[in-house]
């Protein structure tokens, strides 16, 4: 193929078949022309429009750029590792101070503060003593004063209102002490109003089952109920309000 067939198969609209160009054409186009003697033929050329292709290589590495974008990629990297490895480390943390408290109070002193709390009370840690304590909301106004006999005091006015019952559960056996009231104004089988110890009447010397949660909680369920009324065979005071009186079934026992 000679060079002029060459060329316009190149300029040709059709697709171009496989061809190699002539030797001698590729020695023109290796041959190295000066711009002086190139620019007069093409503004003296007819052909009015030039496509030029131009090919970009990027030769050159921007290490400045890359080396910031890998410390950006290796920086939130290693922050969600480290909060990863966080995770991991408070999880553990929390499951060897479970343990640890397990161990220590035992799991039996867990299962008692949950059955206390499913039925309203709960441990409260005072004057190094632990009580069983039940909140009453609203206060429970004593109303009523009962005798052995089955006698009954209605009374027109609340001789008090019953706020809260402390059991000490350090206490083997119910005795002097291990029972406290709080009231506004003075419970018949207290010995003061406010905060104070009441009397425990038939139940002294009654074990404290600590070991069974469930026995603990009718005892407890049982002492509240005692102190919701007063206790008239076994008063520190008789109140003066004025009452009716009714006849009752007599109590098993009285405060």
């Amino acid at each position: 193929m000679d060079n002029k067939e060459f060329l316009h198969n190149i300029n040709s609209t059709n697709a171009p078949e496989a061809m190699s160009a002539p030797v001698n054409l590729h020695n023109i186009i290796k041959k190295e022309i000066p711009f002086a003697d190139i620019y007069p033929v093409l503004s003296s050329a007819k052909q009015s429009n030039i496509t030029v292709k131009e090919v970009l290589l990027e030769s050159e590495i921007d290490f400045v750029n890359s080396a910031r974008q890998l410390k950006q990629v290796f920086d939130a990297q290693l922050t969600e590792a480290i909060d990863k490895v966080n995770d991991l480390y408070e999880r553990e943390l929390l499951n060897l101070q479970t343990a640890y408290r397990k161990n220590y109070f035992g799991t039996k002193f867990l299962e008692l503060v949950n059955v206390l709390n499913e039925n309203e009370f709960s441990l409260v840690m005072m004057n190094k003593r632990v009580y069983a304590y039940r909140y009453y909301d609203p206060f429970h106004d004593v109303i009523e004063g009962h005798y052995r006999s089955g006698v009954i005091y209605s009374y027109d006015e609340p001789v008090c209102m019953l706020k809260g019952v402390y059991v000490n559960l350090l206490h083997p056996k119910i005795t002097n002490g291990t029972v406290l009231i709080s009231t506004d104004d003075r419970h018949p089988n207290a010995s003061n109003a406010g905060l104070s110890e009441a009397c425990v009447g038939d139940l002294e010397n009654h074990e404290i089952p600590i070991n069974d949660p469930l026995a603990l909680v009718n005892l407890l369920e049982d002492i509240c109920t005692m102190y919701e009324i007063c206790h008239l065979d076994s008063a520190y005071f008789t109140p003066e309000q004025s009452y009716e009186t009714k006849q009752g079934d007599t109590h098993k026992w009285t405060a």
